[in-house]
This record gives C-alpha cells, sequence and structure tokens, in this order.
C-alpha cells in the first residue's frame, strides 16, 4: 500500500478514536494492523514524554510558588523571625528535596540556586532585625565562602562562579 494513504488512513483511525465514533479496541486493532505493531510502540513514547514534560512543569511551577511564598513570608509579613524560620525552612527543605531528585543537570542546579538565594535572604533578615546593618557585608562574605566551598565540593560550576563575584562585590562594598 502507498505510504501516503496508509498514513491518511493511520491518522483517520486515531481521529475516529479520540472522538469514540468507533470502540477504542477497534481503533486500537486497525492502528496495529496499519503500522504493522510500530503504533503501540510510538503511542507509549508519546505518553511518557508527555508524562516527563508535565512532570517538569509542574515541578517548576512548585519551586517557584515556593520561593515566592518565601520572598512573601521574609518581606511583607510582620511575623517574628522564629516564626519566618519556621516558615522558610520547610519550603527551602522541599526544594532541596526536589532538586536531589532531578536527573537533569541543570535544573537541579537552578533548584540549588534558588535555595541558596532563600538562604541567603533569610540570613540577612534575620541580621538586620537583630544586630543591624553593618554585619551584613560580613555576613555575604560568609555566604558567598559558603557558595564557593559547595561549588568546589560538589562540581557545581554556578556555585563557585556565584562565590567568586559576590565574594569580590563584597569586598568592594567593604572597603569603598
Amino acid at each position: 500500500m502507498d505510504e501516503n494513504r496508509k498514513r491518511i488512513i493511520i491518522n483517520e483511525i486515531q481521529h475516529w478514536k479520540s472522538t469514540k465514533l468507533l470502540p477504542e479496541q477497534y481503533c486500537d486493532f486497525l492502528l496495529t494492523l496499519y503500522t504493522e505493531g510500530d503504533h503501540e510502540l510510538k503511542e507509549n513514547i508519546k505518553k511518557q514524554s508527555m508524562f516527563f514534560k508535565r512532570y517538569i512543569l509542574l515541578t517548576l511551577l512548585m519551586v517557584h510558588l515556593l520561593f515566592l511564598l518565601t520572598i512573601l513570608v521574609i518581606y511583607f509579613t510582620d511575623f517574628s523571625i522564629a516564626m519566618q524560620i519556621a516558615i522558610v525552612v520547610p519550603f527551602t527543605a522541599a526544594i532541596l528535596l526536589v532538586a536531589s531528585k532531578s536527573t537533569n543537570s541543570i535544573v537541579s542546579s537552578y533548584y540549588y540556586m534558588i535555595t541558596a538565594i532563600i538562604f541567603y535572604l533569610l540570613t540577612v533578615e534575620i541580621v538586620m532585625g537583630t544586630v543591624g546593618n553593618t554585619t551584613i557585608i560580613h555576613l555575604s562574605i560568609f555566604h558567598c565562602l559558603v557558595w564557593l566551598l559547595v561549588g568546589w565540593r560538589y562540581s557545581l560550576r554556578i556555585f563557585t562562579i556565584a562565590g567568586v563575584a559576590g565574594f569580590l562585590l563584597s569586598f568592594f562594598f567593604l572597603f569603598r
């Protein structure tokens, strides 16, 4: 049979299946017949790829919502420092859990960077609430050193770059 004609028939059967003009079993039988058994393999691959796309999209959405909620808790509420810590730590732990389960190295590095930013914002808020503004630069230097060590230990280039850049920027503000 001509390939063009076969493709038209397969598309028509898929249309019948999606609109339920024929029972699903009949459509599956006809698709298997016309695709010579390749249809099930293609359909399974398509379903798996859709699942993974949705999973990645949902995890990205969840991480961004947790990040925005953290910003909201830190900057736009009158909660005490202890209450802010009690709210932000589980959010950060959830993002770290998602980052550790991620198989994509770029996405997991992104999640780790978000947790580092949350940790930094929380500690700056704690220092500003307790000590004052003079210690923030020293705290920034400490955070940048931690980021540098994490980047070196786990071979995460983005943390190494952020640590060095932040370290240099903090020293600039310290000695200006």
